[in-house]
């Protein structure tokens, strides 16, 4: 085979998969009912317009709109901070996924391995310089990605001195750091950027900004936090990707859709919006690609629940033929995983 198929429960196993996805739903329906009356209502997180439709539910509780003026979709009205603070701090699927996430400390893991060689593109164009090279996590979770950087810049770059920091909202995963090297800290970004005003070469953050109420303000958080010329390198699902636009989120989904469930996912991007976001908040771009490697799996794990006949037949081929629509959907920017580099003008 001259491509490699790579099978979804590399991240994850199915069993552990269908028992995140039935605790998500339960947490998800929890926080709707306790928290409903507080939503709040807002503007599109990419274009900030007013003017947005009802399009759909998730399980009949949670709104789906789309932008009438750049068309993306997002939950609205979404869940307040409270809720979204209570979900991530004290729901059970939180706990299950951050086990999963540390089991890939000690394991052959490619997810994390795929994004250290980005990091590390974007470490050659600083490493030249002579002072301290800072580097900020959000979103860190228990600190697996950032120890595999450490450990790699250790042995690397020798003779340069880094500083990894590391934020995240929940306190039970600061609190189990992987690595006692790491200086992790619990709050969110928004509200230590006063304290980091360009401070930080390179910023980084994955699979978290379909999770925030005001995305806009996150990214010029990070913005003041960069130096001039600092990168921002970030992953998000790509909601135009195969397995996206196979499997609503409304369908069984073994891994997230790019809304799903709220309050896990409340804003859903694209290769075309999420350009227009980034040079909207000052960014100039530097690469987006869509390196993911799950779509044809994940049709072939749903197949059941597959409802155009092009997406079935996908899922049925051999998986030589798998690999390498696999392949053709990362080149033609079609996959449902995107990875972004950006930089502060």
């Amino acid at each position: 085979m001259k491509y490699k198929y790579y099978d979804f429960s590399s991240n994850r196993s199915i069993t552990e998969a269908k028992k995140i996805l039935t605790q998500r739903i339960l947490d998800a329906s929890s926080i709707y009912k306790q928290y409903k009356s507080e939503f709040i209502k807002r503007n599109c997180p990419v274009c900030n317009s007013s003017d947005s439709k009802n399009v759909d539910y998730f399980y009949d509780m949670y709104g789906i709109d789309e932008c009438k003026t750049c068309s993306s979709l997002f939950v609205n009205p979404c869940p307040n901070i409270e809720a979204l603070s209570d979900y991530y701090q004290n729901s059970l699927c939180n706990r299950q996924l951050s086990s999963v996430i540390k089991k890939r400390y000690d394991s052959d893991d490619f997810i994390n391995d795929d994004r250290l060689v980005v990091i590390a593109e974007s470490i050659k164009n600083i490493k030249n310089n002579t002072r301290t090279i800072k580097i900020l996590e959000i979103g860190c979770n228990n600190g697996t990605f950032l120890s595999k950087l450490r450990q790699y810049c250790e042995q690397a770059y020798p003779d340069i001195e880094f500083e990894l920091f590391g934020v995240d909202i929940d306190k039970t995963a600061i609190n189990n750091s992987v690595d006692e090297k790491l200086n992790l800290f619990c709050g969110l970004a928004e509200d230590i950027t006063k304290e980091h005003k360009d401070e930080y070469d390179l910023i980084v953050h994955f699979e978290l900004i379909e999770h925030l109420i005001n995305p806009r303000l996150f990214v010029k958080s990070i913005h003041n936090m960069l130096v001039k010329g600092g990168k921002m390198v970030f992953t998000t699902p790509n909601i135009c990707g195969l397995d996206n636009q196979a499997l609503s989120y409304n369908n069984t989904r073994y891994l997230a859709h790019s809304i799903f469930p709220p309050p896990m996912h409340i804003n859903a991007f694209s290769a075309m919006n999420i350009t227009h976001f980034l040079i909207s908040n000052g960014f100039g771009i530097n690469d987006i690609t869509t390196p993911g490697k799950f779509d044809i799996d994940m049709l072939s794990k749903c197949v059941d629940n597959l409802q155009d006949d092009v997406f079935k037949d996908i899922a049925l081929l051999d998986r030589e033929n798998k690999a390498l629509i696999q392949q053709l959907m990362i080149h033609l920017n079609a996959s449902s995983h995107m990875q972004c580099v950006a930089f502060k003008k």
